[in-house]
């Protein structure tokens, strides 16, 4: 208990010296199974209760204020008012794409396993919630001159089993919006996979325009595979190549 404290301490007290917004909580109260936590904020259990529908933070991106997403991927999630997993408290359910800003990011290990134990508070529309599931906090912004656009890259970089956002980013999407930031378009969750620990922003993206269709060829590049989205300023076409 003793070393709890102490780790506890000094976490904040480099949250307060310099800004950090993670909280380490070494939690083992809760009666958890190794190998058995389960992802709250998709469970059934919680999904099947009557639940407002929290409206979303997408029409206009704000990247200094809202710099991360969270994408249900077109099902729904449970954000809840606490990250207490003895006694949650759901309090409604996100059911399309939004921005987000993570406030804290909390820390519950377990013995033997450290997979999904993270729980962030995020604010959406001045409005605060946690959840459990896995939050879009990786992005590449590349204007589109040639359509007066701007065109954002969004994927998790959670590229590592066992150590939550550390490694490449994957489960890419893409958001088209005009000059002044006001979405246009939204892309699915790309079937795309980077794979790739090493690469840098020029490995992984290539951007040209095309004189001929009037549109931009945006390729991911991975390290098996590449995807090609044709971007015309009103629609998309995708193909793996």
């Amino acid at each position: 208990m003793k070393n709890e404290i102490i780790t506890l301490l000094c976490f904040l007290f480099l949250n307060f010296c310099f800004g950090q917004k993670e909280i380490y909580y070494p939690e083992y109260k809760y009666k958890i199974k190794d190998g058995t936590y389960k992802i709250n904020s998709l469970s059934k259990e919680f999904l099947k209760e009557k639940l407002a529908v929290i409206k979303p933070n997408i029409e206009t991106l704000n990247p200094k204020e809202y710099p991360n997403f969270l994408n249900p991927y077109n099902k729904e999630i449970v954000l809840f008012e606490n990250h207490n997993l003895n006694e949650l408290k759901p309090i409604g359910k996100l059911t399309e794409l939004t921005q987000i800003c993570i406030d804290s990011i909390i820390y519950k290990y377990k013995f033997k396993d450290f997979t999904n134990c993270v729980w962030n508070r995020i604010l959406i529309n001045d409005k605060y919630y946690y959840t459990d599931a896995d939050v879009h906090d990786f992005s590449i912004s590349k204007d589109l001159n040639k359509l007066n656009q701007k065109l954002k890259i969004i994927g998790q970089k959670d590229g590592y089993d066992g150590a939550y956002h550390l490694g490449y980013p994957e489960y890419f999407f893409m958001i088209f919006t005009d000059i002044e930031n006001k979405v246009i378009y939204k892309t699915k969750v790309l079937d795309f996979y980077l794979n790739n620990e090493f690469a840098m922003e020029e490995d992984i993206l290539n951007l040209k325009w095309n004189e001929k269709n009037n549109s931009y060829e945006i390729t991911l590049i991975g390290a098996d595979e590449k995807i090609n989205i044709s971007w015309n300023g009103k629609e998309t076409e995708i193909k793996k190549l």
